[in-house]
């Protein structure tokens, strides 16, 4: 995940403790960039399975259990940790921003929606009674999830 010049990389697993990291590694360079091109780094912190999204400035990490943490990519500040209702199922789909929504699905089949600017704050949960891995995708105006026997299409 890239914004405002820094690749954002997650290193290890969230479900293990003290695992986890996420670096700040800044564009260009060649050859091994690693001490001239670090930017920043955070232990104890990063994904299991799920990719990162941004909005351009910040980074977004869905934790395995639900957690949502908020960070600068620019400086790797963290500008908030909350998260989602945990239960013992995992989160491995990817996180999706639409507008002013982030979107994730827990393995379960329930997904959740928040607003994610400035702070987060969730809105909706909405059970599709079916397993979900792939992660939610934009498609013409709307959201596509494919669940374990069905593909879903949402739109306002």
């Amino acid at each position: 995940m890239i914004a405002k010049g820094i690749v954002v990389v997650p290193v290890g697993r969230d479900d293990r403790r003290d695992q986890a990291s996420l670096y700040g590694i800044r564009l260009g360079g060649s050859g091994d960039v690693t001490t001239t091109h670090t930017a920043w780094k955070r232990e104890k912190l990063g994904v299991f399975v799920s990719a990162l999204a941004t909005d351009g400035t910040n980074a977004y990490l869905l934790r395995n259990r639900g957690g949502i943490a908020c960070v600068n990519a620019a400086d790797g500040s963290i500008l908030y940790h909350e998260g989602f209702p945990e239960s013992k199922d995992a989160y491995y789909s990817s996180p999706l921003l639409a507008g002013n929504i982030l979107i994730a699905a827990r393995n379960d089949g329930i997904v959740f929606t928040a607003q994610y600017q400035n702070e987060f704050k969730p809105l909706e949960e909405n059970d599709l009674g079916e397993e979900i891995v792939a992660s939610p995708a934009p498609f013409h105006n709307g959201i596509l999830i494919r669940g374990e026997k069905h593909l879903f299409y949402f739109r306002d």
